[in-house]
């Protein structure tokens, strides 16, 4: 069964926009009254959206096996080994900072860049308040939740999207669409499992930065 939910707005980070832009500093004046000027034009009209269905995990080998769909990956196996149930999500904050996006690439660079990182924060702060409200959900199982693992990391394949968003049915749920190149509309959007385990594994990524536990060491926005 599949669940949605709707959200109202996540606590912002403004030196996480910022790292998201590459900022250095989060001193600068004029930085900061860009960040405040796009922060007021484009919060209202951003609309917090997840659906998620619990899917049971057999893992033999490097096959990670969902019941109604099969994932072969060593990655994947990896996030996931332990765990004996999943959570797969998909969540978005909606279209319309795409279209501001689009809109101040031809009239502002600068502010588009700014746009594009409210929206990149924006995504992942809704991820982390869906999960959090999971993780208080379960607290009384004795149950930690794994790091979010998204399509198109490490070995996965951006063509399972397609089994994911049939299965969550995107479209009707959260107006979430994928295109022939396996991009989604509204951009701002993710769609991830997340296990859910009773092991050392699971209790150290909980406590640790995502930045960490992630093995992307090259990545620009690596918070370390």
């Amino acid at each position: 069964m599949v669940v949605t939910k709707k959200y109202t707005e996540p606590p912002i980070c403004k030196k996480e926009i910022l790292r998201y832009a590459g900022c250095k500093s989060s001193e600068d004046g004029f930085l900061q009254s860009l960040l405040e000027e796009c922060l007021e034009e484009v919060l209202p009209k951003l609309n917090y959206k997840v659906c998620y269905m619990e899917l049971p995990i057999t893992i033999t080998g490097e096959l990670c096996d969902f019941g109604c769909m099969q994932i072969e990956s060593k990655d994947l196996r990896k996030n996931l080994l332990g765990c004996e149930k999943v959570l797969l999500f998909a969540a978005t904050i909606g279209v319309e900072i795409d279209r501001l996006i689009l809109k101040y690439g031809a009239l502002s660079p600068t502010k588009a860049v700014m746009m594009q990182a409210i929206g990149a924060e924006r995504i992942e702060s809704l991820c982390d308040l869906f999960c959090e409200e999971l993780q208080t959900s379960i607290q009384t199982q004795d149950e930690v939740l794994r790091s979010r693992f998204s399509p198109g990391y490490g070995d996965v394949s951006l063509e399972i999207q397609n089994e994911i968003f049939q299965m969550l049915n995107c479209s009707k749920n959260i107006g979430l669409c994928l295109n022939d190149s396996l991009l989604m509309s509204p951009s701002k959007s993710v769609t991830a499992f997340v296990g859910i385990g009773k092991d050392e594994i699971a209790s150290k990524q909980k406590h640790s930065h995502k930045c960490l536990i992630c093995e992307k060491t090259d990545c620009m926005y690596r918070g370390i």
